[in-house]
């Protein structure tokens, strides 16, 4: 591996590499450096267009409600989605109150006349009234819900809470710089959110439907904070 530090030109040791995560460190002069692979040579640029160590700031969407909230804390980055109100639910609550509507009429029928297919009619009764009781949980969450994404240097936590009651899930960022977004359009079964990050080949969902400018936002967020600790990390060892 040949490589030379573009502050200074000394040579660059193999051990001061770290091409994982795409950093490198000199040791004559002590800049961090990123380093990508361009066809089957290494190029090394500044890390000065990592973004430093920033003051707790606070972004929001120009017009209308906020999307989601950023509050970035130098070694903690968190994303707040707030409650979107029945102008974003009512879709969720009318095919919940319709799902629950059609599932009791067509036990009531099957119960009073028995039919043949009685069995048949009972099992689909129940999964419509399931469906109904799952999406009038995710129109209550989008209009009252609040979700947060905290990330650290390790570790990103999912939570989502709904009154009383949160659920989280952890994710391991240990290592990553980049994130990806996934927002389904084709849906090939029944899902109440398709849109995310993927990180470390894994999807989780943010319990939020974003527009494809507000997903990638987000993703440009994340991805400029684990890169700036990934590199903080990497130029105190």
């Amino acid at each position: 591996m040949k490589l030379n530090c573009p502050e200074c030109g000394a040579p660059i040791d193999e051990a001061d590499v770290n091409l994982k995560v795409g950093l490198g460190s000199c040791r004559s002069c002590g800049a961090t450096l990123v380093v990508t692979r361009r066809d089957d040579e290494l190029v090394a640029a500044p890390a000065d267009t990592v973004s430093g160590r920033a003051k707790p700031t606070s972004t929001e969407e120009p017009h209308g409600a906020p999307t989601f909230s950023v509050a970035d804390e130098g070694d903690t980055l968190t994303i707040t989605f707030p409650p979107r109100g029945f102008g974003q639910a009512w879709r969720l609550l009318s095919v919940a109150v319709f799902a629950g509507v059609f599932a009791v009429m067509l036990a009531r029928d099957v119960l009073a006349h028995r039919p043949p297919a009685f069995f048949m009619f009972v099992a689909a009764a129940v999964f419509l009234g399931a469906l109904a009781v799952g999406v009038l949980i995710a129109g209550l969450y989008v209009a009252f819900g609040v979700g947060t994404v905290t990330m650290k240097r390790g570790e990103a936590v999912f939570a989502r809470r709904l009154f009383r009651m949160t659920w989280r899930e952890a994710a391991d960022v240990g290592g990553i710089t980049r994130v990806e977004p996934f927002r389904a359009r084709d849906r090939g079964r029944i899902e109440l959110f398709t849109c995310g990050l993927v990180i470390g080949g894994r999807r989780y969902k943010l319990f939020r439907e974003l527009g494809d400018s507000e997903i990638f936002r987000l993703v440009d967020v994340v991805n400029g904070f684990l890169k700036r600790v990934q590199a903080e990390d990497f130029s105190r060892n």
